[in-house]
């Protein structure tokens, strides 16, 4: 089962693959701010990509409309569009 660490906390979580780094984030009380509640429609809910990021799905369109093609050096993704495939993560949240 792969798993999310969520710095600077520490804390990790489980995850089920297919499931958003958000979803994940909520569910074990970290918090990542939204004001969509994980709908792709703010930008707000962006974490970065510490380690693992072959752990997790490809940026999509409405990543892109947020964060441009400038992951590579950034390495931010928004946490709602970000889901586990098979691998251990580690992120960033900045703490709202």
């Amino acid at each position: 089962m792969p798993t999310v660490t969520f710095q600077p906390s520490g804390v990790v979580v489980p995850g089920q693959p297919g499931e958003s780094l958000f979803e994940i984030g909520r569910r074990s009380g970290v918090p990542i701010s939204t004001s969509c509640n994980g709908k792709a429609s703010c930008g707000l809910c962006r974490v970065v990509i510490l380690a693992g990021e072959e752990g997790l799905t490809d940026l999509n369109s409405l990543e892109r409309r947020h964060l441009g093609n400038v992951y590579f050096i950034t390495k931010q993704r928004l946490s709602c569009q970000a889901r586990l495939t098979a691998t251990a993560v580690t992120v960033t949240v900045d703490v709202p």
